[in-house]
């Protein structure tokens, strides 16, 4: 089983609408030999969301560290470092960080999700 250090995968800012504070890493996907699902890590500064969006894939989450809110159909979720949660496919969702440290969770997609 490969190992991939943390340090060595390149960090890059996501750019698009709706999108502040947030950076990702894509430590496992098809180009390490996973074929039908991407493993991202985003991060999150404090004051940092994703947009609010929904698409028809499902999203499976793990908070690495920090605390932050998921949104899913209008309702607010505090999620905090080794929670779990699951977005459901087609359901409005967000992911934002109204506090005062970084929010990093794993977030698995299948790959239409990614690319």
């Amino acid at each position: 089983m490969p190992v991939f250090k943390n340090n060595e995968i390149e960090e890059i800012k996501v750019e698009m609408d709706g999108v502040s504070g947030v950076t990702k890493k894509v430590p496992v996907g098809p180009i390490e030999g996973w074929a039908d699902h991407t493993m991202r890590v985003f991060k999150m500064k404090p004051g940092g969301h994703t947009p609010k969006h929904q698409h028809d894939w499902e999203h499976i989450n793990h908070i690495v560290s920090g605390k932050g809110i998921l949104m899913i159909d209008g309702v607010e979720h505090e999620v905090s470092a080794k929670d779990y949660a699951f977005v459901p496919p087609n359901t409005e969702h967000q992911f934002s960080n109204p506090y005062d440290e970084d929010f990093e969770f794993i977030c698995i997609v299948p790959n239409r999700g990614e690319y």
